[in-house]
């Protein structure tokens, strides 16, 4: 039995609880008189899942921790791993103690993190003693015991990244297939604790070569598929495996499952020797791979240099010669699409450009055909067009819509927007649709030269719609001259041109030994080489032009109305924004505005305030987490229902099973939400071909959620995300809302960082981006 089906056991008891009554909670304990209760008879829950949503640990106590009815100490240690924090900590170590798997894994789980705090796992505790904790753990289970909870073990080791994980769980690849399973995984989520140069995630050499000979296989043992996950987590490859790599990626493509589409990503780490494996999957084998592992067959190419534009450049001159198969339906358009992202230099594709570019929709297509021809053909115009006003471009979208003008953001975006181009940027800022005004927003702190910048964000941070207040608020963080007082004098930086040279010095323009260019340096046309990055220069590469003289008073009152609105809908992602946006432009007026969120039960607006006091007082500021929770979802205690949402979709119907055991409050709040109508004529605003389909926000860009709705805590757990999973987007810890997401392939990254709500059926595989959810329905069980 998987440590999923067990844990889900586990919380059935903790549902079923929930439902009966009982009395308060003594001192110090949730459930003080649950060990004096008889056998038979169901503890109280209630209080340990108001502890929970309070984030209280000091509501939990020994009580409950060592109580006989093991629901109390599972649900106990499932409250703790939740709530996280130092006081959480002493708890999950005596709970990792405990007889009972299913409480091990909630500790181990726990004590590993139990959630991602600013993009790297947070280990509760000194993470010297805890993985020294967590391994002699592993050393005492029973046979019986590893199914549930070797696995949360095993990624903690790999989460907290003591000196000692590596070694630890290299180890543990020597063991039974069980146990090396979850040990590549601790790898993989070790992988991205280990930073090298540039901040690139690592792993020692010889931690390669043990994962390689568990991923090959031999007499002993079989093939372990999962041993490649690690590696496709790794930036740089020791040279010295690169070529066994290749073999034994390869050698793993003739195998399906779930770790297939790992093996696809290797290959993009193992430089020459992954490029032939990858010209099969992408053009005569690729029949047999699905089609989220040919998208990452694609972008597992555009890795390899030189040798991986040539090869995109062949498929994708192969894949041109039948124009009517590229957007037949969303695979075909999903894949097409991937080829031309990961295409960066045109050379030896520019005849199949040029095709797709002016691709014609199909007689008689509709909509959502014309959209799928419009997406590729206006990717085709960007790898090819020099300018944003070039007619292949600026025709490329057949419906002239989002499409189109986005495609055109990006590329008027390359250059100055100066001269004709500030009436095609302000085209942009001014037109109907959410996600290209965005486009154009997001432009800003790049260029430095588009006039009246502050005039352009003050509308925008004052704009109905949630997303392009935020993205605003965002552009000042990056660049507070943005911000600067419209009214004042602007005073210039000084040009290196303008500096005169010290005597006896050249011109800082030329350097002391410039040469004219050889001509056997020159590029020739037929060489298909990228563009090096250092010889493009980009906007945002440049110096700024000007410096703060003081912040634009119009710009500081819409930013205090944004945190007032964010505050008033309960939106922690457009706080956040907000928050950033005041730190960077530093007015002092804005202190008394961020104090209170320093006190916030939530730690995205706990996180985001101490940085913003940290620079507006200009000293560490740090927020402590309250006791206890103000408030809590209305929905805690209420008896766990399990339902299901039917989707009315442009595919025909998509169904989603909510599963309360692991996620009781949030299922009921998803429930509730369908109910309503809001996700009726809901745009899905992202469709990752290989990764996920996400719905739910309010407008179609990903911002924020449904307002006014007190945001959900975070459920999680070490359930893995699995194909067709469905999870519950976030924007930080304890910021659920609406929007959900369905997985398209397994992501082990995702597990345990995102509450699963449950299993979705039906064609989302079929699902592009801009589709509409027509109406849903709630289907009680």
């Amino acid at each position: 039995m998987t440590t999923a089906r067990l844990l889900l056991g586990a919380v059935a008891l903790v549902a079923a609880a929930c439902s009966a009554g009982g009395g308060a909670a003594g001192s110090g304990s949730a459930s003080a008189s649950a060990s004096s209760a008889p056998a038979a008879a169901p503890a109280d829950l209630r209080p340990i899942a108001e502890a929970e949503q309070r984030r209280a640990a000091s509501m939990i106590g020994d009580p409950d921790l060592s109580s006989r009815d093991p629901a109390v100490r599972r649900a106990a240690a499932r409250a703790l791993a939740r709530i996280g924090g130092a006081a959480s900590a002493r708890g999950l170590m005596r709970a990792l103690s405990d007889e009972d798997p299913e409480v091990v894994a909630w500790a181990a789980y726990g004590l590993g993190g139990g959630e991602a705090i600013g993009g790297g796992w947070k280990c509760r505790g000194d993470r010297e003693a805890v993985v020294a904790a967590l391994a002699a753990r592993a050393l005492s289970l029973r046979d019986t015991d590893v199914p549930v909870a070797f696995g949360p073990i095993a990624r903690a080791v790999g989460r907290c990244a003591s000196s000692r994980s590596e070694a630890t769980l290299a180890a543990w690849l020597d063991g039974p297939p069980e146990r090396a399973r979850e040990a590549a995984l601790g790898l993989a989520d070790l992988a991205t604790q280990l930073k090298g140069p540039r901040d690139q995630a690592r792993l020692r050499e010889e931690t390669h070569v043990a994962l390689l000979a568990r991923a090959e296989g031999g007499v002993a043992a079989p093939p372990l598929p999962e041993a490649l996950v690690p590696i496709s987590r790794v930036e740089n490859v020791p040279p010295s495996v690169t070529g066994r790599l290749g073999e034994v990626a390869r050698a793993r493509l003739a195998e399906p499952g779930p770790y297939r589409l790992f093996a696809v990503r290797a290959l993009g780490r193992a430089r020459e020797a992954g490029v032939a494996p990858l010209e099969r999957a992408l053009g005569e084998g690729a029949s047999k791979l699905t089609m989220p592992e040919r998208v990452e067959a694609a972008r597992a190419a555009a890795r390899l240099g030189t040798d991986g534009q040539v090869l995109l450049a062949k498929i994708l001159t192969k894949m041109a010669e039948t124009p009517s198969e590229l957007a037949k339906d969303a695979d075909s358009a999903a894949i097409s699409g991937a080829v031309l992202a990961s295409l960066k230099d045109p050379r030896g594709a520019e005849a199949a450009l040029d095709k797709i570019a002016k691709l014609a929709a199909p007689d008689g297509a509709n909509d959502r055909q014309r959209r799928l021809v419009s997406g590729l053909r206006c990717a085709a115009a960007k790898v090819v067009v020099k300018r944003a006003a070039d007619a292949l471009l600026v025709g490329c979208d057949l419906d002239k819509g989002w499409i189109g003008k986005r495609a055109f953001a990006e590329v008027l975006g390359r250059s100055k927007i100066e001269g004709p181009a500030v009436k095609m940027y302000t085209d942009l800022l001014a037109d109907p649709d959410v996600r290209v005004r965005e486009a154009a927003l997001e432009l800003l702190a790049a260029h430095p030269e588009i006039e009246g910048p502050a005039a352009i964000l003050e509308a925008a941070l004052k704009a109905k719609e949630p997303g392009v207040a935020s993205i605003a608020a965002e552009q000042i963080a990056k660049n507070p001259n943005l911000a600067s007082d419209r009214k004042a004098k602007k005073k210039p930086a000084p040009s290196p041109k303008d500096e005169k040279p010290k005597k006896g010095e050249p011109p800082k323009d030329k350097k002391p030994d410039e040469k004219p260019a050889d001509k056997k340096d020159d590029k020739k046309p037929d060489e298909k080489k990228p563009p090096d990055k250092k010889d493009d220069k980009r906007p945002d590469q440049e110096k700024p032009v000007e410096v703060v003289v003081s912040p634009d008073a119009g710009v500081v009152a819409a930013l205090i109305g944004l945190l007032e609105r964010a505050e008033k809908d309960k939106d922690l992602e457009m706080l956040a924004a907000a928050i950033d946006a005041m730190a960077a432009v530093g007015a002092k007026d804005f202190v008394a505005k961020i104090e209170p969120h320093c006190k916030s039960s939530y730690p995205a607006a706990r996180e985001h305030a101490a940085s913003a006091l940290t620079l507006l007082n200009g000293k560490k500021t740090t927020c402590e987490p309250p006791e206890r929770a103000a408030e809590i979802a209305p929905e805690t205690g209420e008896a766990a229902k399990a339902s299901s949402l039917v989707f009315e979709t442009d595919v025909g119907e998509l169904t989603i099973d909510l599963d309360p055991e692991l996620a009781p409050v949030t299922t009921l709040r998803i429930a509730d939400i369908a109910r309503s109508g809001y996700y009726d004529g809901n745009v899905i605003h992202r469709v990752d071909p290989s990764f996920v389909v996400q719905f739910g926000a309010p407008f179609p860009d990903g911002y924020s959620g449904l307002p006014g709705k007190l945001p959900l805590r975070c459920e999680t757990s070490p359930k893995p995300f699995e194909e067709l999973s469905v999870g519950v987007a976030l924007s930080g810890r304890d910021t659920g809302s609406s929007q959900l997401f369905v997985m398209r392939a397994r992501h082990p990254h995702l597990d345990g960082l995102y509450p699963i709500v449950g299993k979705a059926s039906g064609p989302w595989q079929a699902i592009a981006e801009g589709d509409v959810i027509k109406k849903v329905r709630v289907v009680e069980k």
